[in-house]
């Protein structure tokens, strides 16, 4: 994998993007010859759905390998936790954009586990999800 091409790229098509992240089995290292490369990008602004699938397909015919491609901002609060927790920065132009959304992502998952503690503490003492 060409982490230059994969910025260029993602710079070259979203202009206003602030951060680049791969996440997944490629930073693992529990990649096999069929892995995806998953990406996560921060922008300014949202990217339409439909534009984020182009732009995906576009990266994995230049990559010769599939591509998924992420925008953390339409993200859910435990995914974007994840792919911070666990991936790896391949860009960002804007640090303090990206160091402000960072903490607000991780204020939300740490929210999220507050609000749920009480659930999930019944999960594990009952042994069931529903019932």
């Amino acid at each position: 994998m060409n982490s230059a091409t994969i910025v260029r790229f993602l710079r070259e098509h979203i202009p206003d993007l602030v951060a680049i992240y791969q996440f997944g089995s490629q930073v693992r290292g529990d990649a096999t010859p069929d892995s995806d490369i998953d990406l996560a990008i921060l922008a300014k602004r949202t990217l339409p759905s439909e534009r984020l699938f182009e732009l995906g397909q576009e990266l994995a015919a230049r990559l010769g390998r599939d591509v998924d491609l992420l925008d953390l901002k339409r993200a859910s609060t435990v995914m974007r936790a994840q792919v911070l927790a666990t991936g790896r920065i391949l860009d960002s132009r804007e640090d303090s954009a990206r160091a402000e959304f960072e903490m607000y992502a991780y204020s939300d998952y740490a929210r999220l586990n507050e609000e749920r503690r009480e659930l999930l503490n019944d999960i594990k003492i009952r042994g069931l999800v529903y019932g």
